[in-house]
């Protein structure tokens, strides 16, 4: 063998370990990183699919039932209307004060003084904030809502509070 021969020989097992080291590179960490990159790409898709949704959601009309600004009581409508619209207005003011819902339960309707009650025991967990401003959110809201039969549970965790209150709201007019 001449050195000319030793030299391309040489030079031909470089290429070839050269090319497998890229090989190797390739189907390690390069396919790996890939692999990442798609799997965030479809999340952010799946993600931005959601958000339209949510927009779409926020931009349509409400289909409760229009309340006359400063009302007091509820409109006539039937028990069960009246308290779906209740269990709606508890929903949103849990949300805005960032309270985890558990569990609605509804009272069964009660005559007072002329007014029907329509109410709905809540169990919820939230920190001491949380329950203040759904507190606050209920007792502002309009129409009327009564928070009754406050219970609170203190948990493990640090500023976790189990909760349950009955909440009701009156409605005018001939019972339903």
């Amino acid at each position: 063998m001449t050195v000319a021969e030793r030299s391309h020989l040489a030079r031909a097992a470089a290429l070839l370990i050269l090319a497998a080291i890229a090989a190797l590179l390739w189907i390690g960490p390069i396919s790996a990183y890939r692999d990442v990159v798609g799997n965030g790409a479809r999340r952010l898709a799946a993600d931005q699919q959601k958000l339209q949704r949510y927009r779409a959601m926020a931009h349509e009309e409400p289909q409760s039932v229009a309340l006359a600004d400063g009302a007091i009581l509820l409109p006539a409508m039937s028990d069960a209307e009246g308290a779906a619209l209740l269990q709606e207005t508890l929903k949103a003011a849990a949300v805005g004060a960032n309270v985890a819902i558990e569990g609605l339960q509804v009272l069964p309707p009660d005559n007072l003084a002329g007014a029907q009650r329509i109410g709905l025991r809540l169990r919820a967990r939230g920190d001491v904030a949380g329950l203040d401003r759904l507190l606050y959110a209920i007792e502002a809201s309009r129409p009327l809502l009564h928070p009754d039969n406050l219970q609170v549970q203190s948990r493990a965790q640090p500023a976790a509070l189990e909760f349950q209150l009955d909440v009701s709201a009156f409605k005018g007019g001939p019972p339903a």
